[in-house]
């Protein structure tokens, strides 16, 4: 990049070094505003691409251009954006939302798919009544639930929430955190409420290098 029209063009790492282990039903909280969480979310997802570095998934290295080694991952890691206003498509209901993880990734019939989506809902705190409303008729800590929900779906290993909270009233975010809290005791994957920054779930084991 360069600063200023006649600058000096110089090499920026947005990531640079990164090293840390997550075991079965820890939880990692990590850095202050500005470090690159939300970086490393999105290569962990897929939503970037790493120049270089390795993640080791029970011994696969899924940093690899391989086909499989990236199924597995767009099942396996999953993530909970930070502003549930601008992460659910408005033009879907909520069925939609939760179902098409399992659509894609699996081979269940319709009414299997419904009956999966209305316990995860249930298990967020969203009532069967909002099977087919459109986010727009949700609040914010209801979106977020949501939010919560998809990326449960495909029963994943790993939740990357990048600051789920910041962006909702400060009354609403205890509901979440408590929320989180709860489902974290379900599968067995503690949370850490000390700070919103940044929470990484995990009910696998994974190494990134």
């Amino acid at each position: 990049m360069k600063k200023g029209l006649f600058g000096q063009q110089r090499l920026v790492k947005a990531l640079d070094g990164v090293s840390f282990s997550l075991e079965r039903g820890k939880t990692l909280v990590v850095g202050e505003s500005g470090c690159g969480k939300s970086t490393l979310g999105c290569l962990l997802t897929m939503i970037e691409t790493p120049t270089e570095g390795q993640l080791f998934w029970h011994g696969q290295d899924l940093i690899k251009h391989d086909q499989q080694a990236q199924k597995l991952r767009r099942q396996k890691i999953q993530i909970v954006f930070q502003n549930p206003y601008g992460s659910l498509n408005p033009r879907k209901k909520i069925s939609q939302l939760l179902e098409e993880p399992r659509l894609i990734n699996t081979a269940l019939s319709k009414a299997e798919r419904k009956e999966k989506t209305l316990e995860m809902m249930a298990k967020v705190g969203l009532k069967n009544e909002h099977y087919d409303r459109y986010p727009h008729m949700f609040s914010g800590g209801q979106r977020q639930r949501i939010a919560i929900a998809r990326g449960l779906m495909l029963e994943s290993d790993m939740l990357i929430a990048d600051e789920p909270v910041s962006a909702l009233d400060v009354s609403v975010r205890a509901q979440v955190l408590n929320l989180m809290m709860d489902l974290s005791r379900i599968w067995a994957s503690p949370t850490s409420l000390s700070r919103t920054i940044c929470r990484w779930w995990s009910i696998s084991p994974t190494r990134l290098w």
